[in-house]
């Protein structure tokens, strides 16, 4: 009994001791619920401000149906400036296309002896430089462009004219002479040649004396002469002649602009510098535009020109408003990093480099970038057609520079938008994920690549052509690398040194060998090993931290994605398609088995 007793007694407390446990779990499960749920609504919201953050402006239009209005103002400012672009090109093409002739027109009219030989491309070199080897064929070249310059507006067939003022001395050349000055003792008198450093030079307009039957002399030595100035051959190291013309540019077939003027400042040069008894000569001239008030006599322009500045206002309009809308959406992707990384604090984890780096938009940077440059080459081309900036290539240059690469960028920008796409965004992905890999390989690429170029250059110099300067040699070897013109690399070597014509032979082939064989199908190695890695089941499985933080992973609301995807992008025959096939396949066997029944029965 009493045994009985004490455990009937024991077993109640047992079980109020179960109970006890189980309200006692109850009460902290309901806390955990509470705070659960608290977490969850937080995190949730983040999770989509995440979600719709990285989404594409397709994706959001797809979720959301949230019109993409930074996507068509992309579109639109690329038609834009696509125009833009297209007409500046035109003009400058035109403008350069007229220096070049009116340099040729110079040469021609200045230089003795001047031939079309002379005005190919530089390489291969038809012909040798155009220079002179006797003192005389240098006072013929001189007085030949005296002649020639006194009777410009009677010769040229060019609207070509002597400018006014300057009491009448832009009709005549003016020469600047710089000279060694004039040692001790004679010429490799006693086994040695004393020679002054200092340079000596002498500028005079070059006036020439009328003849007794009233014809001008032109003859350098009597004008330099009456000049005091001596002309020592051996001691010239340049002889400079300039002179100032003015000129105008129309186009009679497109009168979309008005006549610009242009002032023509040329100079003839002799160079003599490296005193190895050929003097280099050339002819150089630059364009600089000044207001003449030229005008079409029955031609308005003002249609013309006002369409062009409203098309440059649009372009600085639409810059202006994607710049606004990119630097909005950094400052909500900056607000966006700072929420994210208080709430990984408040929950004691930390975001890598790599996942605060994903709220770094390069396509925003980039963009940004584009619309600068082009609201400033949009700005210098008003000025340019306004004449508010002199028209010269310089200007034209910088211009060209500014919307060139803007554009280029803007295509690259667009980029972003049909990123969507996997097929389309396979390059931007391949070459993103290759990037340090293809870093670490140009490193040793091009350590390897500088000793060759060194080496060729300090060896080969003096005897190719293609070796005379560091930048040429450069062009050289990498044009090697791409089997451009093997055989006329081999074949320029000129020397009779066997030396090193052997020491050409195999450097092309050691360089060849290297960097065609090895090192560029390495290189194309480590880009088809991202390509091979990208297209694997692991990484499009593989996602980083902050991904998996706000992924969603609900399957049905991807499948309902790509639902409303295939129809509003006009591919909903895709999903349609097995459809098709699935009941031709089905009628086909029902076919087959109506006709086994009938041939049983049968």
């Amino acid at each position: 009994m009493p045994a009985e007793n004490q455990g009937y007694e024991e077993e109640p407390e047992e079980e109020e001791k179960i109970e006890m446990g189980k309200q006692n779990d109850n009460n902290s499960m309901d806390i955990q619920n509470v705070n659960l749920e608290f977490e969850t609504n937080e995190t949730k919201e983040l999770k989509d401000k995440l979600r719709k953050h990285f989404m594409g402006a397709i994706e959001k239009y797809l979720f959301f149906d949230r019109f993409p209005w930074n996507l068509c103002i992309q579109v639109i400012k690329l038609i834009l400036i696509t125009i833009q672009l297209v007409m500046f090109g035109n003009r400058r093409i035109m403008f350069v296309e007229y220096v070049e002739s009116n340099n040729v027109a110079m040469r021609h009219l200045f230089l003795l002896h001047w031939s079309p030989a002379y005005e190919t491309m530089p390489y291969p070199p038809i012909t040798g430089p155009y220079a002179i080897y006797t003192s005389k064929d240098l006072v013929d070249h001189i007085n030949f462009a005296m002649k020639q310059f006194s009777q410009t507006e009677s010769l040229t067939l060019g609207p070509v004219r002597f400018p006014d003022g300057g009491n009448g001395m832009a009709k005549y050349l003016y020469m600047c002479v710089q000279q060694c000055r004039e040692g001790e003792g004679d010429v490799f008198k006693n086994g040695t040649y004393s020679l002054d450093q200092h340079v000596l030079k002498d500028c005079v307009y070059l006036i020439p004396e009328r003849g007794q039957n009233t014809e001008r002399n032109f003859d350098i030595i009597a004008i330099l002469k009456k000049n005091n100035i001596s002309l020592v051959f051996d001691r010239i190291l340049k002889i400079e002649l300039k002179f100032t013309l003015k000129s105008y540019r129309i186009s009679v077939e497109k009168a979309v602009h008005k006549p610009e003027c242009y002032r023509i400042d040329g100079m003839v040069v002799f160079d003599n510098t490296n005193k190895n008894g050929q003097m280099v000569v050339h002819l150089s001239s630059s364009l600089k535009e000044f207001i003449c008030g030229a005008e079409f006599d029955d031609v308005s322009t003002s249609n013309a020109d006002f369409l062009g500045i409203a098309l440059d206002g649009l372009v600085i309009f639409f810059c202006g408003t994607s710049f606004c809308l990119c630097i909005r959406s950094l400052i909500n992707a900056y607000r966006l990093y700072k929420e994210t990384v208080e709430y990984m604090n408040n929950k004691s984890k930390t975001l890598t480099f790599c996942d605060k780096f994903e709220f770094v938009n390069i396509w925003h940077l980039m963009i940004l970038i584009n619309d600068v440059l082009f609201i400033s080459g949009s700005i210098v081309k008003i000025l340019l057609e306004n004449k508010h900036a002199e028209s010269s290539s310089e200007i034209y240059d910088i211009c060209a520079l500014l919307l060139g690469i803007g554009s280029g960028l803007a295509y690259m920008g667009i980029i972003r938008h049909i990123a969507y796409f996997d097929t389309y965004n396979i390059l931007t992905v391949v070459l993103r994920k290759a990037f340090f890999d293809l870093m670490k390989f140009l490193v040793t690429a091009f350590s390897l690549y500088s000793g060759a170029l060194l080496c060729g250059w300090a060896v080969l110099g003096p005897y190719h052509i293609k070796f005379r300067n560091l930048y040429t040699a450069s062009e050289c070897l990498f044009s090697l690398i791409n089997g451009d013109e093997m055989f006329t690399t081999f074949s320029a070597t000129v020397t009779n040194n066997t030396v090193i014509w052997y020491f050409s032979r195999f450097y092309i082939y050691t360089f060849s060998g290297l960097f065609i064989y090895a090192a560029l199908n390495l290189f194309v190695a480590v880009i088809l090993g991202t390509y091979k890695k990208i297209k694997s089941k692991e990484y499009k499985n593989k996602k980083s931290n902050l991904e998996k933080f706000y992924e969603d992973p609900n399957e049905d609301t991807n499948k309902d994605f790509l639902g409303k995807a295939r129809e509003r992008l006009g591919i909903a025959w895709v999903s349609f398609l097995p459809k098709i096939c699935c009941c031709k396949k089905r009628d086909q066997h029902q076919d087959n088995q109506h006709q086994d029944k009938q041939a049983k029965q049968a």
